[in-house]
């Protein structure tokens, strides 16, 4: 049963402040990233204010003082976009961290044997299957659909905004929680508070999902499926590079229509592309995703697109609107019809099953050899 939910207001938490955009930056972002918060007293006491962007986050010099746990915030902000290094100064201008850190160190130590887990995100469901363990889930986020045995389990709202008190109150031994997109900050910093155990899975390339697989595996106690896992999946990543073709195609890959975002530098979306035999349009751009505008995408000049829309089913995926969009009438590819879709369910996952994603972009670049 999924339980009725709201998203929530705040956009993070600590164990003294609840974190909310500022009302001077309603949209949460500007053009170069940045988010502004308010930074609300738990308990009484002054408000404060905060700015983050990939390059450098500033959090007044009070707040930090009454709360340390302000920098974990930071880091699982910076997780949630690609990055890996903390630049935090105070609002007077006073550097306080300037440091690369790992996603691993934001997660708990494994408590005694796990045998109670709940996972907050379809890729986690599916690593923890890949595993065999999926028998010790308890419950999971609404999106997971794999493995089949997903059906039984107690639902526990949307992996930007599951029920945090409902997860606290099933006392898993440990929560396979995710910082791979933006928003999913809200959930990790959420669970901290509250000291629910958990690991913190957010990787950007094929090797740090086997990383993960393999240190997921060791906490669960199952190194030898591990390790059998990931030698299933080099396998298949060294299929597809041998038939990767001699030029590159050009590609863009739409994660969401209304704004444009695509993948950007730090995104695991770039090595799918790349086994595919492509390089990806935007992937210079800083990030893990990038808001596009339409102008931008037609002077990128891509060979082919796909549309592969956050949380849409393949079914619903409609390339006609990308043909049709205001704007990108001069985009080529587009009045050449090379737009495709592409399963969200393998593009937008990073685990087990991503090389699917990679195989489905390879049939569709060789099909433009085909053309020639």
């Amino acid at each position: 049963m999924v339980p009725a939910m709201r998203r929530p207001e705040q956009q993070w938490e600590s164990e003294r402040f609840i974190a909310r955009r500022a009302e001077n930056n309603a949209g949460g972002q500007d053009e170069a990233g940045s988010q502004r918060f308010v930074l609300e007293p738990r308990a009484g006491g002054e408000a404060a204010t905060a700015w983050f962007s990939l390059e450098k986050q500033v959090v007044d010099a009070a707040a930090l003082g009454a709360d340390p746990g302000l920098i974990f915030a930071v880091k699982a902000w910076l997780a949630a976009r690609g990055g890996r290094r903390i630049n935090l100064y105070t609002g007077e201008g006073e550097a306080v961290s300037a440091a690369d850190f790992e996603v691993a160190d934001l997660g708990d130590p494994l408590r005694g044997g796990s045998t109670r887990l709940i996972t907050l995100c379809p890729s986690n469901a599916e690593m923890v299957a890949g595993l065999g363990c999926f028998a010790r889930v308890i419950a999971c986020e609404t999106s997971s659909d794999w493995p089949p045995e997903v059906a039984k389990l107690e639902r526990l709202g949307p992996d930007l905004g599951p029920d945090l008190e409902r997860v606290a109150a099933l006392g898993p031994d440990l929560v396979v929680s995710s910082l791979s997109v933006p928003g999913m900050e809200r959930v990790v910093t959420g669970l901290r508070v509250r000291g629910i155990p958990q690991v913190v899975l957010a990787p950007r390339s094929v090797d740090e999902v086997l990383g993960e697989i393999r240190a997921l595996g060791a906490m669960l106690g199952v190194e030898a499926r591990a390790m059998a896992l990931c030698e299933e999946i080099e396998g298949e990543r060294a299929a597809l590079l041998a038939e990767r073709p001699k030029v590159p195609a050009r590609v863009y890959l739409e994660w969401w229509p209304r704004p444009m975002f695509s993948p950007a530098a730090q995104c695991y979306s770039n090595e799918l592309i790349r086994l595919a035999g492509g390089v990806n349009v935007f992937g210079d751009r800083p990030g893990a995703s990038v808001e596009v505008r339409p102008e931008e995408l037609v002077a990128a000049a891509p060979d082919l697109c796909f549309v592969s829309w956050c949380g849409v089913a393949l079914a619903k995926l409609d390339p006609e609107n990308l043909i049709r969009r205001p704007g990108l009438e001069e985009l080529e590819a587009a009045r050449r019809g090379r737009v495709f879709a592409l399963d969200e369910r393998y593009s937008g996952r990073p685990g087990p099953r991503m090389l699917e994603a990679a195989r489905i972009m390879a049939a569709a670049i060789r099909s433009l050899a085909g053309e020639a």
